[in-house]
């Protein structure tokens, strides 16, 4: 029989436990007398009218003057200062406007989850750097062990991810800087966006961009000779104003373009194909890290990386073990989404204190570079959902 124990179950989208809350509506009466104002008088003698309220978005008005939408920022004795200045003043003396304004009422004090909203608002924090926080501790008892058991990843990396992995320049008829779209790709679909982004300049309109599952990208020129630049020349051409050396490599690691693409090795030529086979994966694993799960560690986490970061509680390989996604002559790991499941043969066990209750946990998901995996900012959101099994005893 092995010691006892209990599940905490995780699941990112908890980020998005919170309090809900209703829009209220409600009228106020004001006047004021020239354009370029922010306070506004009260005629709360105006029967019907509410109590403005700081906050509120102003969302209309019955005479023209105020920008809309506009916000009360604070309410004196019978005025009121908004955002956002007056355009006119409300009308001849004594004319009144009815503003409405629109605040929102927490209507629970305890917590529901508003994932549903916040995904479709893609709302903040993404799920690569985030903490679940609860009224009360997420697990009580005397816990000296926590075991990282078992992770569901729903990878949703993007092929091409926005300012990693997206331009690239190529030589022929000058030196043409493309930017691809972001987004998920197949390998054909890749390859007729990017000469389609080549085809827009008009010195390159013969080129033809194609995908070969053997070989990987064919760029061909019936005009002139084309390769690939090194770094060392787009920074000699550029200055101060070329791209950063991870984006250029990032991207031509996507393409399977090396040295050997460039002018360095032998004539040039008027096809260019991938030296190194493509890569469609952006990262081939995902580091996750808690400060608060490992706090209590004798022994740290470490890696063979420059930064050597601390609190690894487990690194998700994306290969995975089984049929993850469908790959074949245009699709392959990184061209769609996929979700996997990681059962760690070797899970980490973490040394916790029995005397602290696990209080609200954080979390950072990295990729092989060390960065934060992308995408979240552009809607594409790396969930997972993980079961640490907690131990009781003590030491």
């Amino acid at each position: 029989m092995g010691e006892p124990s209990a599940i905490l179950a995780i699941n990112s989208l908890d980020r998005y436990i919170g309090t809900t809350s209703r829009p209220i509506t409600s009228y106020f009466s004001a006047y004021w007398g020239f354009a370029g104002l922010t306070q506004i008088s009260l005629r709360p003698d105006v029967i019907g009218s509410s109590p403005p309220q700081v906050g509120a978005i102003l969302t209309q008005a019955s005479v023209p003057g105020i920008p809309i939408p506009n916000k009360i920022v604070a309410v004196g004795q019978g005025y009121v200062l908004i955002e956002r200045a007056t355009t006119a003043p409300s009308g001849l003396p004594g004319t009144t406007a009815e503003i409405k304004q629109v605040v929102q009422e927490n209507i629970s004090s305890q917590p529901v989850s508003n994932a549903l909203e916040a995904q479709y608002n893609d709302s903040e924090p993404y799920s690569n750097n985030f903490s679940i926080n609860s009224p009360g501790a997420l697990i009580y008892g005397y816990i000296n062990r926590i075991i990282v058991s078992q992770i569901q990843l729903s990878y949703n990396i993007p092929t091409v991810c926005m300012g990693k992995n997206d331009t690239f320049y190529i030589v022929g008829a000058g030196s043409l800087h493309v930017t691809i779209p972001h987004g998920f790709y197949y390998a054909d679909e890749l390859a007729a966006t990017i000469q389609t982004e080549i085809r827009k300049n008009s010195n390159w309109q013969n080129v033809t961009v194609a995908f070969s599952p053997r070989d990987g990208f064919v760029f061909y020129s019936p005009d002139y000779d084309i390769y690939f630049p090194t770094y060392a020349e787009i920074v000699e051409v550029l200055g101060n104003a070329a791209p950063s050396a991870e984006l250029i490599y990032k991207t031509y690691r996507l393409l399977g373009m090396t040295i050997h693409n460039s002018d360095h090795f032998g004539t040039s030529v008027n096809t260019q194909i991938s030296f190194d086979y493509p890569n469609f994966l952006y990262t081939p694993y995902i580091d996750v890290y808690s400060d608060v799960l490992t706090n209590y560690q004798n022994i740290k986490d470490t890696n063979t990386s420059v930064e050597k970061p601390k609190g690894l509680v487990a690194r998700i390989y994306v290969s995975g073990t089984g049929n993850i996604q469908a790959t074949g002559a245009i699709d392959a790991l990184g061209t769609a989404p996929f979700v996997m499941t990681s059962d760690l043969n070797t899970p980490k066990v973490i040394r916790w204190t029995p005397d602290v209750a696990v209080p609200s946990i954080d979390f950072k998901l990295l990729d092989q570079y060390g960065e934060f995996i992308p995408g979240g900012s552009e809607g594409y959101s790396t969930e997972f959902q993980m079961t640490l099994l907690c131990v009781e005893g003590r030491d």
